[in-house]
């Protein structure tokens, strides 16, 4: 065998190999190791097609079996342009052919990061991604599917704020405080304004105060019939901050009837504890007088007597504590 044939026929191993490398770097996928076949392979061409001509030129034959030596060197340049070409029409293979070539191996990874994201709670990336998927051939009704699910958990979600929010509005309701409960209720609103949870809650606010006004006037009422004078005057003043002038009038000679008899009874109680010589009751008794009915007579003869009543209440404090002390 000649030497120029026999390296013909070695080039043509190498140049087969690199080939193969070549193309095994481009039908890998990127986390497989393309790029390091694929620059491998194409180096590998590159040295065979750049140092052919040059070891061919150099390796010596004898001059009868040059035309069918050229000949030869002829076919194989036409085999490796054919390789070349070949090649170029691997490399010209659209993104698009690719996507379809590992579709499936792409929708699961997408289907993995979607799960992810739900997991997290980032239902807008996951939605996205969905919307992704729905719009890949193949792969519309399951794309559908994951979005009809992650709408569905977002609304879920979305609910369960909405109830603790409600819930914590609920408690302002039964401790009565209403401007604390009507600002809440118009935050919730502006908060969730699709919400129909929170639709009617400033409404809700108005008609509960009006009912617990409804409640402490049925109750004073009732306490007023019974004679009940301590719980009348605490639902009385309970009333006041709820009741107009207007609307307290049909309750006003009710309220003075118990106010009377709250007057009368505080005054029983301090002269008894004057004249016990229950100088501390008497004190406490005297400074309700005062607070409760500031403008009458009985408060004017109690403030005549509180210096002296806290002297004397003081004594008698003193002297129970040296009592207890022996």
């Amino acid at each position: 065998m000649h030497n120029r044939t026999l390296l013909m026929i070695v080039y043509s191993v190498l140049m087969i190999c690199s080939l193969v490398l070549f193309f095994a770097g481009i039908n890998m996928r990127p986390a497989e190791g393309e790029p390091l076949l694929l620059g491998l392979g194409a180096l590998a061409v590159i040295f065979c097609s750049a140092t052919f001509p040059i070891a061919y030129a150099l390796t010596p034959s004898d001059k009868t079996q040059k035309a069918s030596s050229d000949q030869a060197y002829a076919e194989t340049l036409q085999q490796v342009v054919g390789l070349l070409r070949s090649i170029n029409d691997r490399m010209m293979i659209s993104d698009t052919a690719k996507r379809i070539a590992f579709r499936e191996r792409d929708q699961e990874t997408l289907r993995q990061v979607i799960r992810t994201e739900i997991n997290r709670g980032n239902m807008e990336i996951a939605l996205s991604l969905a919307d992704e998927m729905s719009r890949t051939p193949g792969y519309e009704h399951e794309g559908q599917e994951i979005q009809r699910q992650i709408v569905a958990a977002r609304a879920d979600k979305m609910d369960r704020k909405v109830l603790e929010a409600v819930s914590i509005f609920e408690q302002m309701l039964s401790r009565h405080e209403w401007d604390d409960a009507l600002t809440e209720a118009r935050q919730l609103q502006q908060t969730f304004p699709d919400s129909p949870r929170v639709k009617d809650l400033a409404s809700r606010v108005r008609e509960a105060r009006e009912q617990h006004k409804k409640d402490l006037e049925r109750q004073f009422l009732e306490a007023a019939r019974r004679d009940d004078v301590e719980t009348a005057m605490d639902l009385l003043k309970q009333l006041d901050h709820y009741m107009t002038e207007k609307e307290a009038a049909p309750l006003l000679e009710v309220a003075r009837g118990v106010i009377g008899k709250k007057r009368q009874n505080l005054g029983v109680q301090f002269k008894l504890a004057v004249a016990d010589h229950e100088w501390i009751d008497a004190l406490h008794v005297g400074e309700q007088i005062m607070a409760d009915f500031p403008n009458t007579k009985m408060a004017d003869e109690v403030l005549s007597m509180m210096d002296l009543l806290k002297e004397r209440a003081a004594g008698q404090q003193q002297a129970a504590r040296n009592y207890g002390g022996i």
